[in-house]
């Protein structure tokens, strides 16, 4: 298993989806130092990793030194998806555009440039032996498997009339999460927007970009699946997990999960013996 990068510059640009303000990226090919993913605002780099998030509220925040970008996990489970391990991303401005609100446009634009592999060895994280962290009756934990492939299994419960229940369980390839995961897009609770809004957050959203949830279903539908929010609750997992900086080979499973508890398990499981390295050249910091 290689590193990969672009083979290419992607210029993206869009509008955050809490800052509702305009947001341009550009993504170089990069050969890293142990193969990351380096975000790059003001001057200041920020390497992806569990210990560089200092926000966690509706969306993942990665900062240094002051310097902050918001809402990077659509973007690193793309990345992740597509198999690159080395890039810079450049941000011009607050956030990560949403896009349609899922990965898919992202996974577009990272095959229309196209991907290199390198002469260097991706970093593998085996799962060695159980591990779980748990908050209330939500919780996220990773088991040892039989194969070399990395395995999810995501469940979402709400109280709620047409969300109650949602679980999806697959195995992680590249063409699966393409087909299965990117399209997901992002969702919320229509009673949930004026509270958004009052935070300041979700000033981006709309109905193109969000799918909104009403007591008796989907309001701006059609969904892209019938159970759309469990696979973007995936997507986020992902996003969250591409942190590490290496290909999982386990079983992760997520119950009602968010930004927060995915980052609590990554800094618990990366501190613990739960784990050995394949190769590569160590856990990213």
């Amino acid at each position: 298993m290689q590193r990969k990068t672009l083979r290419g510059t992607l210029e993206i640009e869009g509008f955050g989806i809490h800052s509702g303000k305009l947001s341009r990226l550009r993504i170089h090919p990069a050969v890293n130092d142990g193969g990351a993913i380096i975000f790059r605002k003001g001057g200041t780099d920020i390497k992806a990793s569990p210990y560089n998030v200092v926000d966690v509220s509706y969306a993942t925040v990665l900062g240094e030194n002051g310097i902050s970008i918001r809402t990077v996990e659509h973007l690193m489970s793309a990345l992740y998806g597509c198999g690159i391990t080395d890039a810079v991303v450049e941000v011009e401005g607050e956030e990560v555009p949403i896009m349609d609100g899922s990965a898919l446009e992202f996974v577009r634009y990272i095959k229309d440039v196209g991907v290199e592999e390198l002469d260097k060895p991706r970093r593998v994280i085996r799962v060695v032996e159980p591990f779980r962290v748990e908050e209330g009756d939500a919780f996220v934990e990773a088991l040892p498997v039989d194969d070399e492939r990395m395995h999810i299994e995501c469940t979402i419960s709400y109280d709620h009339p047409y969300l109650n229940h949602q679980r999806i369980d697959l195995i992680f390839d590249e063409e699966s999460y393409e087909r299965e995961v990117a399209p997901a897009r992002t969702y919320c609770f229509y009673e949930q927007i004026r509270f958004l809004l009052q935070r300041g957050l979700g000033r981006g959203g709309n109905y193109k970009n969000v799918v909104v949830i009403g007591k008796e279903g989907i309001l701006n539908g059609p969904a892209r699946f019938e159970d759309e929010p469990v696979r973007h609750k995936v997507l986020d997992l992902l996003g969250d997990l591409a942190l590490a900086g290496g290909f999982v080979i386990g079983k992760i499973r997520a119950y009602k999960s968010g930004h927060a508890l995915h980052n609590r398990f990554l800094r618990e499981f990366m501190a613990s013996n739960a784990y050995e390295i394949l190769q590569g050249t160590g856990i990213a910091m």
